[in-house]
């Protein structure tokens, strides 16, 4: 018995090595077969370009399906121009001299044949006729780079002017109208994920074409980047809190390279600004990738920088508000400090009683360069009184005081003894509310407003 089952062991053993070998011989034969099919498709394609007239062969690119033997084979067609001094493919960054020849490059691709062997190229040189482009014809060449700097290959250009055509850009990150119609031309990328220095995924370039010569135009164009902002303050005793959640209805991001554009009233910053809100957390997407990275605070405007009245604070106080970013990826999130302007409403130099309070409204307006942000916080708008002891007074101290960098208007609305049934109200403009070297200057440590009796207090109205 134990010689039989040995031998049966054996017998399998054999059997399937053999299947093997054979499952093998016919996957390597099925690729050999594809192969071969491959390699005819793109003679096949070779020949189809070549009889193609020198005018509609310029600036051809095209992918295509076929499917033989219930094997489908994508064919990919480009035409690059080359210089017949150097053979390489041109460059936005040659001569102004128009291109020699025309390189027809055919690749043939399955899954069959993709891997472990690579898809099937062939190319051949094309030498347009003598004739074959009329007057009035020139060339356009649109760069396209990234952050670094680095031609970037495969992003579709569209041109738009006397003549309407869409190439993808080359190895060196060039895309070639050749022989177009002179005139002026509108040049444009649109990939999703990609950005312009100002936050844009369509770009554009304006552009002239002069006669027999190669006009180039640069695209600065990357993979987007994205980073979320949450927002921190300090209370009045100066350490740091989140309670209650400090908010703010808009993010900056700020750097030198940002153009004014849809995303920036202002160069140097992109605003974020959405819909809803106040919010705790803002993410900041759609960031071209700048090296040299953003330093991010809260608010819409370049008068909230903090930078404007500390210049060294991403890198002291504000360092954890300074983010690197990398093409299409998205940073750690960012803690984004908002001062807290520690306001402090009284009644003839006393906090109102809880039967005032719960009328107390206060409505702050930034008034720093370009801003126009109002915080409206409703009734009661001060802090209660303390648990202890029995029989305290309110504080008179604002509940939610983290706001922006900057300076402000603020009004406050309550009633009063005196005025129970309508309010009165006082505005204080010019309130300051930033940090220096990550300190609370002394004279916008604690504001106050006063609504006793007084000629800048106002009976009855309200705050606007």
């Amino acid at each position: 018995m134990i010689e039989a089952i040995a031998a049966a062991t054996l017998l399998v053993i054999v059997a399937l090595g053999v299947h093997s070998g054979l499952d093998v011989a016919n996957r390597s034969s099925g690729r050999e077969k594809a192969r071969s099919t491959a390699a005819a498709l793109t003679e096949k394609d070779q020949e189809r370009l070549r009889s193609f007239r020198a005018v509609d062969l310029a600036n051809y690119d095209e992918s295509r399906d076929i499917t033989v033997n219930n094997v489908k084979y994508t064919i990919k067609s480009q035409v690059d121009w080359v210089r017949d001094s150097t053979g390489g493919t041109e460059s936005c960054n040659n001569s102004a001299q128009q291109a020699d020849y025309m390189r027809i490059t055919s690749t043939t691709s399955s899954q069959l044949i993709n891997t472990p062997i690579p898809p099937i190229k062939m190319s051949s040189l094309v030498a347009p006729p003598i004739g074959a482009f009329g007057t009035n014809q020139g060339t356009l060449g649109i760069q396209v780079n990234n952050a670094a700097g680095a031609g970037v290959e495969g992003i579709n250009v569209t041109i738009a002017g006397p003549s309407n055509q869409t190439n993808p850009t080359n190895s060196a990150g060039c895309a070639i109208f050749a022989y177009v119609p002179i005139g002026s031309y509108t040049a444009s990328v649109n990939s999703a994920g990609w950005v312009d220095k100002g936050g844009n995924q369509l770009a554009t370039v304006g552009a002239t074409v002069s006669q027999g010569t190669v006009n180039v135009k640069t695209i600065v164009y990357d993979q987007a980047a994205s980073v979320d902002a949450t927002f921190d303050t300090e209370d009045r005793n100066g350490a740091t809190t989140v309670t209650p959640a400090p908010k703010t209805t808009q993010l900056s991001a700020s750097n030198s390279g940002v153009p004014t554009g849809p995303f920036s009233s202002a160069a140097g910053a992109r605003f974020w600004k959405p819909a809803g809100g106040p919010f705790s957390t803002i993410t900041a997407s759609g960031l071209f990738p700048f090296p040299d990275g953003y330093g991010l605070y809260g608010g819409g405007c370049r008068g909230a920088d903090p930078t404007v009245n500390d210049s060294d604070y991403y890198t002291t106080s504000g360092a954890a508000a300074f983010v690197d970013v990398a093409p299409g990826l998205a940073s750690s999130p960012a803690t984004v400090r908002l001062p807290s302007i520690n306001l402090r409403v009284l009644y003839n130099g006393s906090p109102l009683a809880e039967t005032y309070r719960q009328s107390t409204r206060i409505l702050v307006t930034s008034t720093g360069t370009a801003c126009s942000e109002k915080f409206d916080y409703p009734a009661p708008a001060t802090e209660a009184a303390p648990p202890t002891p029995a029989g305290a007074t309110p504080t008179g101290f604002m509940t939610n005081s983290a706001l922006p960098f900057g300076t402000y208007t603020v009004c406050v609305q309550a009633k009063t003894p005196g005025w129970t049934t309508a309010p009165r109200w006082k505005s204080v403009t010019g309130v300051r509310n930033w940090y220096h070297r990550g300190m609370k200057l002394p004279d916008i440590a604690s504001p106050v407003i006063d609504l006793g009796s007084g000629a800048s207090t106002t009976n009855g109205g309200a705050c606007s």
